[in-house]
């Protein structure tokens, strides 16, 4: 059973984001990339990584997300070319749920959050943001993983 909560805040600091469409072998690699810069930088991530993914498109049999990769950092960042700096990224008013297990069946999560919003006629304004609770390190199960998911909803009473 999925508790979908709204009124619900989420705000982080200092934050590197990286939008673009990409595969999810290129995902990968991004991630990997951020990682390199950041230690190039003396930066440290602060906080768990955030996701969004705006759309899907098929590209050559293969899916092309248009996402977006936000990443708390330990401090402010002169950040360069495809990576962008935010003061802060705050998202307020937002539908509520805890997706626990495989990443493959978040897709429930989701259905249950559609299914509430609904049922109590919610607005939505953004994009589901997922964050990553629980980073698996080698070894672990994707069983193991958390994520909480956000979207952006109206506050207006339409």
């Amino acid at each position: 059973m999925i508790i979908v909560e709204t009124g619900r805040e989420f705000k982080i600091e200092n934050v590197l984001s990286l939008r673009k469409k990409m595969t999810q072998q290129e995902i990968q690699q991004e991630m990997m990339n951020i990682g390199k810069l950041l230690e190039q930088n003396g930066l440290k991530k602060n906080g768990p990584i955030v996701t969004a993914t705006f759309t899907i498109e098929q590209s050559n049999e293969q899916q092309l997300l248009d996402m977006e990769i936000l990443v708390p950092l330990d401090k402010p960042a002169k950040l360069h070319g495809i990576y962008k700096f935010k003061d802060v990224f705050h998202l307020v008013n937002a539908v509520y749920a805890r997706h626990e297990g495989n990443p493959n069946t978040l897709q429930n999560t989701y259905n249950e959050i559609d299914q509430y919003t609904r049922e109590n006629a919610l607005q939505l304004i953004t994009v589901a943001y997922n964050v990553n609770i629980v980073e698996l390190h080698p070894g672990q199960s994707m069983d193991d993983m958390i994520v909480d998911v956000y979207i952006g909803v109206n506050p207006s009473i339409l």
